[in-house]
């Protein structure tokens, strides 16, 4: 399992995405308003160490995928981080921490060793002691996984916790990468967007 999280996450790192944009003889048939996406940003400068901790329960909002380690069942939480339960009781699991991870979306463990994907890498965490935890790695990926345009269309997809199923032109705010990587999109009213996606 950690050998297939670690090598999905080396091929989503090596991928790339083409960015189209609207020429200037077209620019004027863009809606004034439409619904599309916009970029999320992270900053790269901040330390990752500081942004994966261990806090007290909360509510599974959206569940992504299952994992269960000894008496333990971890539920991840799309984007944000994993739920941790003890499992002892199968039939009534009772909360015991939320690992706040950013960007997470993935997780195996391995003698009480987390490895959890994140923003441009993977972060290794010691879970002995849960609900202490401690990180103890963070590995970078071989190159910046940065998206340029946002998933497309037909793509059954999470993002920000929302599945999205949609079809034809996607309009999307056109990325500055001067604002750092773009570890997202979100549903967002754009005013004349210059970018596109296009299923044809």
């Amino acid at each position: 399992m950690i050998l297939k999280l670690f090598l999905f996450f080396i091929s989503v790192s090596m991928s790339f995405f083409l960015v189209s944009c609207r020429d200037k003889d077209n620019y004027m048939n863009v809606p004034e308003e439409v619904q599309g996406y916009k970029p999320v940003y992270f900053d790269t400068s901040q330390n990752i160490f500081s942004l994966v901790y261990s806090t007290a329960p909360m509510p599974v909002q959206v569940a992504g995928k299952i994992y269960i380690f000894k008496n333990f069942l971890f539920v991840g939480e799309p984007g944000k981080g994993v739920h941790v339960f003890d499992n002892i009781d199968p039939a009534n699991p009772v909360p015991v921490a939320f690992i706040n991870i950013p960007y997470n979306f993935d997780i195996a463990v391995k003698d009480s060793i987390m490895y959890a994907d994140t923003y441009m890498g993977l972060v290794v965490i010691n879970i002995s002691a849960i609900p202490d935890i401690q990180v103890l790695q963070f590995i970078k990926s071989l190159s910046n996984s940065s998206t340029g345009t946002p998933p497309l269309p037909g793509e059954n997809t999470i993002f920000n916790g929302t599945r999205r199923i949609s079809s034809g032109k996607i309009y999307f705010e056109c990325v500055d990468f001067s604002k750092g990587v773009v570890v997202g999109w979100e549903s967002a009213t754009l005013r004349k967007p210059k970018c596109y996606q296009s299923t044809n």
